[in-house]
């Protein structure tokens, strides 16, 4: 019979993090995605680190559908996760704040080249648009090494191959610069 004297019990303690508590994918394979989808891509990203967290989150409710559809508001708390946890597992202070502002900087300065009708030059149109996509990927790419870092992955060995799902998303994308080749040369 239980000592009925006995105060309850709990694990008051903060547990470790698991090891895998945030999306882990290459850093090339991110910049390749990032250009050929355009910079949708980032949202598909937020969408994975923030599901990733739902659990650890408890009993907080997150919906990780609109943190990345509204990422670049929640980019500084995902960094401030993702510190959090290397600092857990001693690997050091990482300083986000000047790359999660650069990626919100760099994604208004993006869309605000986007919608200027041309410098007059189509070639320079073009490698604007695609230095201005691969620069706004920089950021992301940054983070997600630290991510990768976090999850006991920094190459992302995990998540380096792009599977025909991701094939399928790029293909729009690569159509697209395809059609801008050719009416470059006709």
């Amino acid at each position: 019979m239980d000592n009925i004297y006995q105060p309850p019990s709990a694990d008051l303690l903060p547990r470790e993090r698991a090891s895998n508590t945030f999306f882990v994918t290459a850093t090339g394979k991110l910049y390749l995605l990032y250009f050929f989808t355009l910079g949708f891509y980032s949202i598909y990203w937020a969408y994975k680190h923030w599901d990733r967290q739902r659990a650890s989150m408890l009993p907080k409710k997150i919906s990780p559908a609109a943190r990345s559809i509204f990422h670049i508001f929640f980019i500084h708390s995902l960094c401030r996760l993702i510190q959090g946890q290397l600092l857990a597992k001693g690997l050091g202070e990482w300083k986000y704040s000047a790359i999660a502002w650069a990626y919100i900087v760099l994604v208004f300065v993006g869309n605000g080249l986007s919608r200027v009708e041309s410098f007059g030059n189509p070639l320079m149109d073009i490698v604007l648009l695609a230095a201005t996509t691969l620069v706004t990927a920089w950021p992301l790419a940054t983070i997600q090494h630290q991510a990768n870092l976090a999850s006991g992955d920094s190459a992302g060995e995990e998540n380096n191959r792009l599977s025909l799902a991701n094939w399928l998303c790029m293909l729009p994308g690569i159509l697209l610069w395809l059609f801008i080749a050719i009416a470059m040369f006709l």
